[in-house]
């Protein structure tokens, strides 16, 4: 009797255990979240649902910050319909509380009657690099890097 009672507690804390494991939100978890919902919110046009994951500090090579990101975004997204986008993501790193997602990335668009790639092209995806920080609840966009450097616009 006590013999079962043991195997039963032993499995009960290994399978509490792997659920753990498995459950637990890591950061790199976070961050795909981050890069899911980002992902959405573009598909569906929503800018304050995107801008829900950008950072305050956002700043890129062009000069850009959090305001005029989400002018340009409102811009481009509102000339833009049936988006669709392809991505697999190839590499995160963290550090504390700094992090870095590699992408590639084909997003495709319509404009008026015109299709085409926005992202990439049909034989090579385009090389994102997303930065975060880590606020005190979540992870934020800080940078893009490698969305004008490949892009072709069929537009």
């Amino acid at each position: 009797m006590k013999k079962n009672r043991l195997t039963f507690v032993l499995a009960a804390l290994i399978l509490c255990a792997a659920a753990v494991y498995i459950f637990y939100p890591t950061d790199e978890k976070r961050i795909i979240r981050v890069i899911n919902n980002s992902e959405d919110a573009v598909a569906e046009k929503n800018i304050d649902k995107l801008m829900e994951y950008v950072s305050y500090n956002y700043r890129d090579d062009y000069g850009s910050s959090y305001i005029q990101i989400k002018k340009i975004l409102q811009t481009v997204l509102s000339r833009l319909n049936d988006i669709k986008i392809e991505r697999t993501i190839t590499k995160i790193s963290v550090r504390e509380n700094f992090a870095e997602a590699e992408l590639d990335v084909r997003v495709i668009a319509s404009e008026g009657k015109n299709r085409g790639y926005i992202i990439g092209d049909a034989g090579q995806a385009a090389a994102i690099k997303i930065f975060f920080e880590k606020s005190s609840y979540k992870w934020l966009i800080t940078e893009i890097e490698g969305v004008f450097e490949k892009s072709r616009s069929a537009f």
